[in-house]
């Protein structure tokens, strides 16, 4: 993980913007999908935005512009395949219960499996060619495909920006603070034992 951020670190800004699309274009594809890493990427992204050497909004436009079409390119996939998704590869494993209730859902809830789904890895990968083997019509994803696009890129760059922010103050201000807070610590521990040390005293001679 911190080869592919430093890798993806070193190339300039006007290759890092196609390559970061095009990662979240291959997510989309069946079986590689669930192999390509972009969370890191994104985390990258917001990362290299706090430092300037990307754009923060540009990096949010490219990544949700990628997943619609990636969305898009998925549900033409599965369409084209259709009952092919049952019988080939991982999909014979699958009941038959299964694929039925996975095509009631989509009838009912399509748009919004969608939408649910981008945020969960793989499954995001899934949904989109669901859709398109159960022949759900892509006007009725494609609101909810457009419309979360934005906020998921903006959730999974803004922790990467953000993330880089907390580290730079942390190194700032959270190590002088604390190094402050320990000897503050320290002052106050000592003031009681010298404090003790003379009560204890007078008891004593009290005792005598």
């Amino acid at each position: 993980m911190t080869d592919l951020s430093v890798l993806f670190g070193e190339v300039p800004p006007a290759v890092a913007y196609p390559v970061l699309a095009a990662a979240l274009l291959a997510e989309s594809v069946l079986l590689i999908g669930a192999f390509v890493p972009t969370l890191t990427l994104m985390l990258t992204a917001g990362a290299l935005a706090r430092t300037g050497q990307l754009h923060l909004l540009l990096v949010i436009g490219v990544a949700a512009a990628a997943v619609v079409v990636g969305d898009f390119l998925a549900h033409r996939t599965g369409r084209v395949l259709g009952a092919r998704l049952r019988t080939a590869g991982i999909g014979r494993r699958i009941p038959g219960t299964a694929w039925l209730r996975a095509e009631q859902l989509m009838e009912r809830r399509g748009g919004q499996a969608v939408a649910v789904a981008r945020f969960v890895p793989v499954i995001r990968t899934l949904v989109p060619h669901l859709a398109g083997a159960t022949r759900l019509p892509y006007r009725r994803i494609a609101p909810y495909s457009a419309g979360v696009a934005p906020l998921w890129a903006a959730a999974e760059a803004g922790v990467g920006y953000a993330a880089a922010t907390s580290v730079q103050h942390i190194v700032a201000v959270g190590f002088p603070a604390a190094a402050a807070l320990f000897v503050v610590i320290t002052a106050v521990a000592l003031w009681r034992r010298t404090r003790r040390k003379p009560e204890v005293g007078r008891a004593g001679r009290a005792a005598i």
